[in-house]
């Protein structure tokens, strides 16, 4: 009977079946029709009231109380494939009419851009011929290599399957400048509309300090989601915020609509302090009425606490992150239940990651939709859990105790009854 009990004392409380009421509060899930698998981008409202940094206190249960299975996937920010394109340097062109470049490009049998016969006057290039003939389809941006000293250019980009017919594709404001507070640097060009196999990039000045060409393709990735940081002055030009600890920032950029000018240091908690983690130039400027916006600064890991220092004048601030989705099986009736809240709770077993592995990861789902805010167990249920392990420890380490001193309180009886006789 001892020995049962002993057990007992040291089973986990997690090892027990968690219901809607062991969560502070959850939101309506609304399930969507004809698919048994359903999906959800975690809105940044489930992060904040997520009480773990693994989001391990996150259920779904069906309108009778039953935990249905459910995966969390980051939604990965995969690298952006690129390709080298083959680069010509034009010449200036007299006139606002359109070049007839079937006289002055010469191609290969696939197409492929072997020379032009447009060559630049006196050293300058304001036009550019790009050969997009061997890159993937649906191009979604032009990089640049800008070489040099600082620069600041206004480009438009045409494009063409034939090298006769050119049509607009895409413009923006290249630059690099070198400041005291670090650099500011835009060398990608946005694409729009269709793919071309060539693309002519045009400006009032001199191109020759654009040293390469990539071409990007279409992302189709997640779309980046932001929220706007306040925090408290920590002293002057240093404020620190506070986040939901697992929320997955990614990116510091700068907020509102202003043009600014902002280089920044970002420290992270370390012991008893601050370490930096990292730094460099939030920007945000309008040329000529074409808005340049820099790419932000890129961060790593979860930041439930953060300070940033700024050297000039304070901006406000936003944190960027790629959120998960969350992929549940519509089991037993609705509506469902996304309970979250309770520190204590260890992640459940994930049934659905076998299902979703491999090529069944895209497999067509429904389109779940939160819903309102509800309270479940209550706030009681976000206290710290208690260590459980060390209050069996402890009162297995008293429950011994008391056994020796019975069992030395018998012998010591039997010794004085045996002295007696």
């Amino acid at each position: 009977m001892i020995f049962v009990l002993l057990l007992a004392l040291l089973i986990p409380v997690s090892a027990f079946a968690v219901s809607p009421m062991d969560f502070a509060g959850g939101f309506v899930l609304e399930a969507g029709p004809g698919h048994s698998l359903q999906r959800l981008e975690l809105p940044f409202a489930v992060y904040n009231a997520s009480a773990r940094a693994d989001l391990g206190d996150v259920r779904v249960f069906n309108a009778a109380g039953e935990e249905v299975p459910m995966h969390l996937r980051r939604v990965a920010a995969e690298p952006v494939p690129a390709v080298s394109l083959p680069l010509f340097r034009l010449g200036p062109v007299r006139g606002s009419g359109d070049v007839d470049f079937r006289l002055q490009v010469r191609t290969s049998e696939r197409g492929a851009v072997v020379e032009t016969l447009v060559r630049p006057s006196a050293g300058e290039s304001r036009m550019i011929l790009l050969d997009a003939t061997a890159a993937p389809s649906g191009l979604g941006a032009l990089r640049f290599g800008l070489g040099g000293g600082d620069t600041m250019l206004r480009v438009a980009v045409r494009g063409s399957d034939d090298l006769a017919t050119w049509r607009d594709a895409g413009g923006g404001v290249l630059a690099r400048m070198e400041h005291p507070g670090g650099r500011i640097l835009q060398d990608r060009v946005e694409l729009s509309g269709r793919a071309w196999k060539y693309y002519l990039l045009s400006a009032d000045q001199d191109l020759s300090g654009l040293e390469s060409a990539l071409g990007e393709a279409g992302t189709g990735q997640a779309v980046r989601r932001f929220v706007p940081l306040a925090g408290a002055v920590v002293e002057s030009g240093t404020y620190e915020y506070a986040l939901p600890a697992g929320l997955p920032v990614d990116l510091l950029d700068l907020g509102g609509d202003e043009d600014s000018v902002v280089g920044v240091e970002v420290f992270t908690p370390s012991g008893d302090g601050w370490r930096s983690a990292a730094r460099g130039t939030l920007f945000r400027l309008t040329v000529d009425g074409q808005r340049l916006a820099g790419p932000g600064l890129p961060l790593r890991g979860t930041l439930p606490r953060l300070r940033v220092a700024m050297q000039g004048t304070p901006e406000p601030l936003r944190a960027g992150w790629l959120p998960h989705e969350l992929v549940f099986m519509a089991q037993g009736a609705g509506p469902y239940t996304l309970a979250v809240g309770n520190p204590g709770v260890q992640p459940g077993k994930d049934l659905l990651a076998p299902m979703l592995a491999g090529g069944r990861a895209d497999a067509p789902m429904g389109r779940a939709v939160l819903g309102e805010w509800r309270s479940l167990g209550g706030e009681g249920r976000l206290k710290p859990p208690l260590e459980y392990t060390k209050i069996a420890l402890w009162a297995v380490l008293g429950l011994g105790v008391a056994l020796l001193g019975a069992m030395a309180w018998h012998l010591a009886r039997g010794m004085d009854g045996a002295g007696r006789a």
